[in-house]
């Protein structure tokens, strides 16, 4: 039993190192493998980190909103939108068509929008009155417009794939190259709407040029409190029990759950063959009676042939004889 227990630990010893080393590999991985999303908490090159720790040091007058839309304050005078549909796995939670008439309300009764995405698909997007975007190539964009938004903004720089086509007159443009619009604002109802074409000049990777810095803090800030939606980004306030337990916890428990089962299939599958025990050492009345005799044999010193139940014997066969 000792034997088979060493092995049982041994086994469970090999497993729980075997999931470790998994989960431990598992996690590099995927962290390699990971893209950078243009989240407020993404420090990779394409996060908004920079700029909103930017924002916040400035006086600026922002927070992270991590519900879905329609529980968003009414204290909310802009809100920010990054990447929020047509980006596949780079949108966690994107938009469905409630989102879309919240903020079409949103913006209507006086909010701002800054929706800033590649893809925009006209009346079937989210933002609330937006054009539709083509795939063009063109390098950095130049400021067209003259106004609060592009004030001190000469060159934008940057990866721009995508922008309005020149054919669309509605809005004022902001930015342009040579391949369309990359940035429109326009009034809807008592609100308005910023849209801009490329994510990443306000990533944390070309926030470093002056003038998109510049850029995007004249379209964020200046007009009350600021909310960026982590929520399309997959971050919520109410996370899961199991979610918000470090990856060494996670670890920990499929461990002891591997224990388990291993202790559990060691308790009730044989491996081998079944053995018969060894019989208990319990002795009979006859025993002690066999015993006692020979005590008294040997007390009396008698030869082995001289037993006391041979003499019996004897005399009882000559009473025997005798009566008959």
């Amino acid at each position: 039993m000792r034997a088979r227990l060493r092995l049982e630990l041994i086994i469970a010893a090999l497993c729980a190192m075997m999931l470790a080393l998994l989960g431990y590999e598992r996690g590099s991985i995927e962290r390699e493998r990971r893209p950078s999303t243009f989240s407020s908490y993404d420090t990779g090159k394409n996060g908004y980190r920079a700029l909103y720790e930017v924002l916040r040091a400035a006086g600026v007058s922002v927070r992270r909103f991590e519900n879905p839309l329609p529980t968003l304050d009414s204290q909310t005078q802009t809100l920010v939108i990054t990447s929020y549909e047509y980006e596949g796995e780079m949108t966690a939670k994107p938009l469905d068509k409630n989102d879309a008439d919240w903020l079409r309300a949103f913006v209507r009764n006086g909010g701002r929008l800054v929706a800033i995405d590649s893809q925009f698909a006209g009346s079937a997007d989210a933002a609330p009155a937006v054009g539709t975007t083509v795939q063009a190539a063109g390098g950095a964009a130049v400021t067209l417009a003259r106004n609060e938004f592009t004030r001190g903004v000469r060159l934008i720089d940057g990866p721009i794939g995508w922008s309005f086509p020149f054919s669309e007159r509605d809005g004022v443009p902001l930015l342009a190259n040579r391949g369309g619009m990359v940035g429109v604002w326009y009034r809807y109802g008592r609100g308005e709407v910023i849209a801009i074409t490329a994510p990443e000049i306000f990533g944390n990777e070309w926030l470093r040029n002056a003038d998109n810095l510049r850029f995007a803090y004249n379209v964020v800030a200046g007009h009350g409190i600021v909310a960026f939606d982590e929520y399309v980004h997959g971050y919520s306030e109410t996370p899961s029990a199991w979610g918000v337990l470090p990856a060494p916890v996670h670890v920990a428990v499929w461990i002891a759950l591997a224990i388990a089962v291993i202790a559990l299939i060691g308790a009730n599958v044989p491996f081998a063959p079944p053995y018969p025990a060894d019989l208990p050492d319990e002795r009979t009345s006859s025993d002690y009676i066999t015993a006692i005799a020979e005590l008294m044999r040997r007390s009396r010193g008698r030869a082995p042939d001289e037993d006391v139940l041979w003499h019996a014997q004897i005399e009882f066969q000559q009473r025997k004889e005798q009566r008959a």
